[in-house]
């Protein structure tokens, strides 16, 4: 009679899935390398934009593009959500997803970027404009160029009174915030004004600000979605793969303790056959 014939399916069914996980786990850790070079490389680059940028604003006082103070609350929101387009990553997307639907409003759209977030907003009723499943570790700076020349347009329409992006930040391999930026109106930055007040430098528009910032918008608005896409795209390679790693430590415990159990069950069983066989030959 077979000992354990259950077991050894378990453990095969377990250990062809640990197999499974950790080719997942590698395939994740060579895309994270692959988009991780993308976002380090061109780090320094967003920062200056962003430097440049706040610097305009706390100058410009009239622009269209920018948040006034005192002004009411948007009626219209329009979202840009990014997930992922396949599973296994972790919190990656029920994370971000949580945090917009606490500020999601009856009238607001989404722009959901891959299919768990189309699928995950079609089931909560929300209206979706637009979907994108081509954005992946390939999204590069002339797909978010022709994407900002979309949202801009939206903008400068009276679409929507307002856009935000909600993306996962990376912190480091273990840790990813999500996080909501708002791309227009575009906000002041609140500690700009503060450190500057150590720097004597003045600094001189040609023409003034306004104008600037309404010419610049779109490099702007080009620098911001390559950035926080392609710093998604690595923090859902990262959860991936400390996803796919736990998977298959975890797989490798359940084979230990049923490893043992086997063991303990096949020599009980042998145990049971030496006893049966020196009954039998006493009883003669």
């Amino acid at each position: 009679m077979a000992v354990g014939t259950g077991l050894k399916k378990q453990i095969t069914s377990i250990n062809s899935t640990s197999k499974i996980t950790q080719a997942m786990k590698l395939v994740a850790t060579a895309k994270l390398k692959k988009v991780g070079k993308i976002i380090s490389n061109s780090k320094p680059y967003f920062a200056e934009v962003y430097t440049i940028f706040n610097d305009i604003i706390s100058k410009a006082d009239d622009s269209i593009y920018q948040k006034k103070d005192g002004t009411k609350d948007s009626e219209r929101t329009c979202w840009i959500v990014v997930n992922s387009n396949l599973g296994l990553c972790g919190g990656y997307n029920i994370n971000i997803n949580k945090l917009v639907l606490r500020q999601l409003r009856k009238n607001d759209c989404i722009i959901a970027i891959g299919s768990k977030a189309e699928s995950f907003y079609a089931n909560k009723g929300c209206k979706i404009i637009h979907v994108r499943k081509d954005v992946d570790i390939n999204f590069s700076y002339g797909d978010a160029r022709e994407f900002a020349q979309e949202i801009l347009s939206w903008f400068n329409g009276n679409t929507y009174d307002e856009i935000k992006i909600a993306y996962t930040k990376f912190v480091n391999n273990v840790i990813f915030e999500p996080t909501i930026l708002q791309l227009l109106p575009i906000v002041k930055a609140t500690n700009h004004n503060q450190e500057s007040k150590h720097i004597n430098v003045i600094t001189q528009f040609e023409p003034d600000p306004a104008t600037i910032l309404e010419n610049a918008v779109p490099m702007y608005l080009n620098t911001i979605l390559f950035s926080t896409i392609v710093e998604s795209q690595v923090s859902e390679q990262a959860s991936r793969r400390v996803a796919m790693e736990n998977a298959t430590e975890n797989a490798h415990a359940m084979l230990g303790k049923l490893s043992l159990l086997y063991n303990r069950k096949r020599q009980a069983a042998i145990t049971q056959e030496i006893t049966e066989i020196v009954a039998g030959a006493g009883a003669q």
